[in-house]
């Protein structure tokens, strides 16, 4: 969109409107990802109820990939050192600018994996028949948005 219809539209992005996350695809299969469900203890109430990807946002400074494995050792019980591996950058600008940053885990040797208070009910999903009504909405858009290995 442009004002005069050649110089594109600037927004200021400041602290407050800029969100950089770490979101993890925990995988036993290819197929399949992890998702837990947000308990009513949640510190964001329009959270509670719906199922989660592990993500975080990252802290002043932090690496992204120390991040992930933070979101993984605070959020889940079991998933101790599994391998990690970059999947993607995605960027959403609405009422505020998320760049995300996607993180793989392979889960396939691991024992049990269970969630940590505030979620519960870890489980894993197919990625083909996931439940979307119950997902949170911008979990499911990251979701969406991976690229397929026939994109460019």
């Amino acid at each position: 969109m442009t004002l005069d219809g050649l110089r594109p539209l600037r927004r200021r992005i400041t602290e407050d409107n800029l969100h950089i996350s770490s979101f993890n695809l925990v995988k036993k299969e290819p197929d399949s990802v992890l998702l837990v469900r947000a308990t009513d203890a949640h510190p964001l109430s329009f959270r509670r109820g719906k199922l989660l990807l592990p993500a975080t946002m990252l802290e002043y400074g932090e690496k992204p990939a120390k991040a992930a494995k933070r979101a993984l050792a605070t959020q889940l019980s079991g998933a101790e050192g599994l391998e990690q591996k970059f999947v993607e950058l995605q960027s959403y600008m609405s009422s505020h600018w998320d760049i995300v940053l996607v993180f793989e885990f392979d889960a396939g040797r691991a024992g049990e994996i269970t969630a940590r208070p505030p979620y519960a009910d870890a489980a894993f999903y197919k990625m083909n028949s996931l439940p979307r009504a119950s997902m949170s909405e911008d979990h499911l858009e990251v979701i969406d948005g991976l690229k397929s290995d026939d994109e460019d």
